[in-house]
């Protein structure tokens, strides 16, 4: 065992002095910053942004919204550079931009090009959010309607005439009279606990443990290098594979390292000890892993092409920043055919 550890250390002391090691770390450290920093798109989110100038008809729009009866939460934004910036992070599911001749718009009955939709093309939910916005515009435009039409229609303007109207279009509006709703209750906890543990995605985890697995696999395959099997060729076939396999685990400690940091940084120092234990275990799975597929390549050649599928059935098939086990369900237990797949499930089984 003490030569298995001596071993280790050398290929760890090799890796520390290289420049090149130094420099992916940085690399790792800088996209695991940008990751975190980005939102992935919740199919929970209900968050809807209005953003609106003036006090008139758009201000009544946004308080009927955000006190309405919806599935939606309408949030009022001062400044639209916010609304803009919520949407595009995720924070904010759409948003609806009120310019400042939306009053004047509205009062020349020209609605065409009066409200901005901003949205995502990985929006789920804008469409109904949509149709949420424009049943209160309608229903706050149907009085102006109203009023402009009662002349065209009867030939002059009442006052008690226009009252009378104005006082029937509320009537249906907030009667049952048109539209009668029966609610029931169903139970549907279970089936939403369910839907929401298979949509779980850790890019953050996910990024750091492809990384990890990379390097790995790459420090694997300098056995290709010219000179680089002497000292594989004085051990016997049991030797060399544990020889291999503490350069793998060497070439995975420092991006190790450095990911808990980030982890720590990013997230605080909730669950550490799970995260510290989960991805020791990844570190030792990678590394047999790599050892079982690097034995089947004789080639560079061969060698390099598997890194590049490697990366995109990674990225495909493991929960990194979409889960495809959410519409192809066997695609759960076909990422635990990959390291990364068995660190992220196990990540959300126990963390």
């Amino acid at each position: 065992m003490e030569k298995y550890v001596i071993w280790y250390r050398l290929w760890l002391k090799s890796y520390v002095r290289k420049t090149s090691c130094w420099l992916q770390l940085l690399g790792m450290v800088l996209l695991l910053l940008v990751i975190s920093s980005v939102s992935v798109p919740d199919s929970g989110n209900v968050t809807v942004g209005i953003c609106y100038e003036g006090d008139g008809y758009a201000k009544q729009i946004a308080e009927e919204l955000a006190e309405g009866d919806s599935i939606f939460t309408f949030r009022v934004y001062d400044g639209e550079e916010e609304l803009y910036r919520d949407v595009t992070a995720g924070k904010a599911e759409c948003g609806f931009l009120f310019p400042a001749d939306f009053e004047r718009k509205i009062k020349r009955g020209s609605l065409k090009e009066s409200v901005v939709y901003i949205s995502t093309p990985l929006t789920a939910k804008g469409e109904v959010a949509g149709e949420t916005v424009y049943a209160v515009l309608l229903r706050i435009y149907s009085d102006e309607i109203l009023k402009n039409s009662e002349k065209e229609w009867y030939g002059d303007a009442d006052a008690d005439r226009t009252a009378e109207l104005l006082r029937w279009n509320r009537f249906y509006q907030e009667g049952n009279q048109v539209f009668r709703l029966e609610t029931e209750a169903v139970d549907a906890g279970a089936g939403k606990t369910s839907q929401e543990a298979q949509s779980q995605v850790y890019p953050v985890q996910g990024m750091l443990g492809l990384f990890i697995f990379l390097l790995m696999f790459l420090a694997y395959g300098r056995k290709f290098e010219a000179g680089r099997c002497a000292v594989e060729k004085a051990l016997d076939r049991t030797e060399r594979r544990i020889y291999g396999y503490m350069g793998c685990l060497a070439a995975g400690t420092l991006p190790a390292l450095a990911g808990i940091g980030m982890i720590l940084l990013i997230k605080g120092p909730e669950g550490l000890v799970g995260e510290l234990l989960l991805l020791l275990l990844f570190l030792a799975v990678s590394g047999g892993w790599i050892l079982a597929a690097g034995s089947l390549m004789h080639r560079s050649t061969s060698f390099l092409s598997c890194i590049v599928v490697m990366t995109a059935a990674n990225l495909l098939i493991c929960p990194v920043f979409v889960d495809g086990a959410l519409y192809v369900p066997a695609l759960k237990y076909v990422s635990c055919l990959f390291p990364l797949g068995i660190y992220l499930r196990m990540h959300g089984m126990f963390l």
